[in-house]
This record gives C-alpha cells, sequence and structure tokens, in this order.
C-alpha cells in the first residue's frame, strides 16, 4: 500500500524523468550519466555512513536518541536544543564521509592539471567572473567522456586530412584541400603572446601542458573581451573560442535586427541566429550544430562540477 502513495510515484516519475533527460542530453554517450548517478550514490552512502557512525559513537543507554528526545519534547526549548545537536554531530560526520561523493566525479587528469589551470587564470585572468568555465572548456575540447584516456591529457589530438586540434585546448591548424594551410590559432597566438608563449610550437605542443592550458586562458580571455560590456560576455566568448569572434559579432546584429531579439543575451536570443554552415561536418553536425553545443555544454552539462571545486 505504501508504494503506491503519490509521494513515492511523484518521487519515482521524476527521477525516471530526470534519468531520462540527463541521458538525453549527456555529450559523453550516457558516461556522465552514469558517473552523475554514482555521485548521488556515494551522497547516499556518506549519509547513511554518517548516520551509523553516530549510533555507534553514542552506543550506551543514555544517549539513546528515543529517550533523549522524548524527555527532550517536554518543553520547546529541550526540543531545539535536541534538535541542534543531532544536526552537529551530523554534520560533522557527513564532513567527513561526503567529500568522497564528489570525488568520482571529476576527470582524473582535473587532479594534477587543474591546480596549473587555476594557477594561469589567476595570473593571466584574475578578475574572470567564473574562472570554474576554463575548466569545464577543458573538459569539453578534450573529454570525448570522463573516462576517456585523452580527457584532460595534454596529448589529445584531433587529427585528419583537415586539420589538428592539439592538447587540452585543442588549439587548431585547418588546411585546403590542396594541402595548403587555412588557420593556424596555435601560430596566431603565439605571435600575439611571444613573451608569455615562449617555447610553444607545433614542435612542442604535446610536451608543454602549462603553456597549452596557458594559451587556453589567453585565447578565452581574447575571445570575450569583445563582449564584456554584455552581459552575457561569457558565452559570446565560449562561442566565439570555438566558432570565431568575428562570427559571434555578425549573428548579434542579426538578432538586433529581429524583433524581440536582445543581443545582449545568448541562450534563447543570438543562439538562435546562427549563420555558420549548417553542411555536415562530422557524422551528422555541421558547424552551426557543434559551436551551439559547445556552449550549451561548456555552462549547462559541464560548469557545475567544477564550480564545486574551484
Amino acid at each position: 500500500m505504501n508504494i503506491l502513495r503519490h509521494r513515492t510515484l511523484f518521487l519515482l516519475g521524476i527521477t525516471i524523468l530526470a534519468a531520462a533527460a540527463s541521458l538525453y542530453t549527456d555529450p559523453d554517450s550516457g558516461f556522465s550519466t552514469i558517473l552523475g548517478g554514482l555521485a548521488i550514490l556515494q551522497g547516499v552512502w556518506a549519509v547513511a555512513a554518517a548516520h551509523y557512525a553516530r549510533k555507534a559513537l553514542t552506543d550506551y543507554p543514555e544517549a539513546d536518541q528515543r529517550t533523549l528526545f522524548a524527555k527532550a519534547l517536554e518543553s520547546p526549548t529541550g526540543a531545539g536544543l535536541a534538535l541542534i545537536a543531532l544536526s552537529i554531530l551530523m554534520g560533522f560526520l557527513l564532513l567527513v564521509f561526503a567529500p568522497r561523493a564528489n570525488a568520482a566525479a571529476l576527470p582524473d587528469g582535473y587532479a594534477l592539471y587543474g591546480p596549473v589551470l587555476k594557477t594561469e587564470q589567476a595570473h593571466y585572468w584574475p578578475d574572470h567572473p567564473n574562472p570554474a568555465l576554463l575548466a569545464a572548456l577543458v573538459e569539453q575540447e578534450s573529454c570525448v567522456s570522463l573516462t576517456h584516456s585523452k580527457c584532460w591529457n595534454p596529448g589529445a589530438r584531433l587529427k585528419t586530412a583537415k586539420e589538428e586540434g592539439a592538447g587540452v585546448g585543442q588549439l587548431t591548424r585547418a588546411f585546403r584541400a590542396d594541402g595548403s594551410l587555412r588557420f593556424d590559432s596555435l601560430t596566431e597566438l603565439v605571435n600575439r603572446y611571444s613573451a608569455d608563449l615562449t617555447g610553444l610550437s607545433w614542435d612542442t605542443i604535446y610536451t608543454r601542458p602549462d603553456l597549452q592550458l596557458r594559451g587556453l586562458v589567453l585565447m578565452s580571455r581574447d575571445a570575450a573581451m569583445p563582449f564584456r560590456a554584455t552581459s552575457a560576455m561569457l558565452e559570446f566568448g565560449d562561442a566565439g573560442y570555438n566558432g570565431g569572434i568575428s562570427g559571434v559579432k555578425k549573428e548579434r546584429r542579426a538578432c538586433q535586427l529581429t524583433e524581440g531579439c536582445d543581443a545582449d543575451q545568448w541562450f534563447g536570443h543570438v543562439e538562435l541566429h546562427c549563420l555558420k554552415s549548417r553542411q555536415p561536418l562530422y557524422g551528422n553536425r555541421s558547424a552551426c550544430d557543434i559551436n551551439r553545443l559547445h556552449v550549451y555544454n561548456v555552462f549547462t552539462v559541464r560548469l557545475a562540477r567544477y564550480e564545486e571545486v574551484w
């Protein structure tokens, strides 16, 4: 009878819908959803461990919870003090067990290179409004899944006949059909910041994670700064990092010319005015699809896990 209570059915239905929505929007083909579920289970384990630790630590008649609360409930003050005491004890116990619940949600490479990224951000973009976005950007650029060998790996490489993307920030050079160079974001970045990126080149890119991450911070900062007067500076910057700043500027103009479109907002506004190619590039995804998914993933899917630990 209890299983069929409205509360139980509601919670079960919401859980199924949330899991289905997570799987549908999962950029890692289910891995992120599974890891998120494991993190929740670890949280449940943390609460259970804290509960049984409390019982073990107070395993004597004078500390019996039922007896104590029955006595405390004889007065409002006593009931309040008993609740506060129990909350404090459970809070301390959760601090012991709960950190384990969050650790599994982060890629292994973050433990090694996350501190390097924080150092580079603090030096080159100290007033970043939400620096955890840089970690989400690394994940978006390098992680096929959170457990993939290339995830947060400076050796990550995307190599085709048309282009090569290098490292955790996927600095890219692209080629025309005749083999001539179409663009080279790494060389352009090094030329712009020669003093800061001395030693970084296509010959050294895969062996210099420090300079990779410095380049990612500088390139991300440069992509966002043209839009610093807008409320969606970081969203525009991410779109520019992935698909070019000039393209974002054109799309803002297209939005400005559309009734009801706010050119200072990305989600629900400028994002709906994609001027990039809609011809399939990889599988069924076009340049437009890739660019929009990039911003969505960084802000909606990947950011939260790094905000908790930044």
